[in-house]
C-alpha cells in the first residue's frame, strides 16, 4: 500500500513547501478519518502509515505531523486551506494518489460511511479533478476494475 505512494513528495522545491504539503495532506486525510465524527483505531493506523511512508518520517516526526495536522483541522473553518497548498503543489498523478489514499482511510474500518465519502468528493472537486478519476481513485482501491 505505501509503495503506491512513496513518490507522492519527491519533486517538491523546498524544504519549506513540501512541509507545507506534508501538513495539508496530513490533515486532509485526518478530516476524512473523522468525516464520520468517530475516528476507529483502524482508521488512525491507516493515517499513521499512509503519513510515514508517504513522508518518509520516523516514528516521531510522523507523530509530531499528525499532531500538527490535528491541530491545524482543528483550528480550521474549512478544508480549502489545504486543498490549495496540494492543488498548488502536486502534479496531476500525485493527486490522484492522495485521493487513493484519501479512499483508503475511509475503507479501513471496512465501512464507508456517507460523510466520508462527500469529503473525499468535496477534496476531489476541490483539487480540480474530474468525476472519472475520483471514480477511478476508488476503483483502485476497492479493486474494482
Amino acid at each position: 500500500m505505501i509503495s503506491r505512494f512513496k513518490s507522492l513528495f519527491t519533486d517538491q522545491p523546498d524544504c519549506g513547501e513540501a512541509l507545507n504539503v506534508e501538513l495539508a495532506s496530513t490533515a486532509l486525510l485526518l478530516e476524512v478519518a473523522r468525516a464520520d465524527s468517530h475516528i476507529s483505531h483502524e482508521e488512525k493506523e491507516a493515517v499513521w502509515h499512509l503519513v510515514k511512508g508517504l513522508h518518509q518520517l520516523s516514528d516521531r516526526e510522523a507523530r509530531e505531523l499528525i499532531e500538527e495536522a490535528l491541530v491545524q483541522t482543528e483550528q480550521a473553518n474549512s478544508i480549502h486551506n489545504f486543498t490549495n497548498v496540494v492543488k498548488k503543489n502536486l502534479k496531476l498523478k500525485q493527486k490522484l494518489q492522495l485521493v487513493e489514499g484519501l479512499w483508503r482511510v475511509a475503507y479501513e474500518d471496512n465501512i464507508l460511511e456517507p460523510h466520508e465519502e462527500a469529503m473525499i468528493r468535496k477534496v476531489s472537486d476541490l483539487l480540480y479533478l474530474r468525476h472519472s478519476e475520483f471514480i477511478q481513485t476508488k476503483l483502485v482501491v476497492t479493486g474494482e476494475r
